[in-house]
């Protein structure tokens, strides 16, 4: 028997920050995908604001995936 996805419909991906050093010397962080999963993403709310004479956009969003029993998302999968 198959198990539908449902809602799961979007591909996201997972990612890890990682301390790198540059060219220079200097450390950056750089994100590195750790793997991809299954979501259902939805915009809860959103707003705009001026704000030290700058345009300000917030937005709330909501990300649900399912529970992965036995697997950990790490840099290495």
């Amino acid at each position: 028997m198959a198990i539908s996805a449902g809602r799961l419909t979007q591909m996201i991906s997972v990612l890890n920050p990682v301390l790198t050093r540059n060219a220079a010397g200097e450390m950056t962080e750089e994100w590195v995908s750790c793997g991809k999963i299954h979501a259902d993403i939805r915009g809860r709310s959103s707003r705009e604001r001026m704000q030290s004479g700058a345009e300000m956009a917030q937005a709330e969003i909501r990300i649900w995936v399912r529970g992965q029993s036995g697997r950990e998302i790490t840099a290495a999968s």
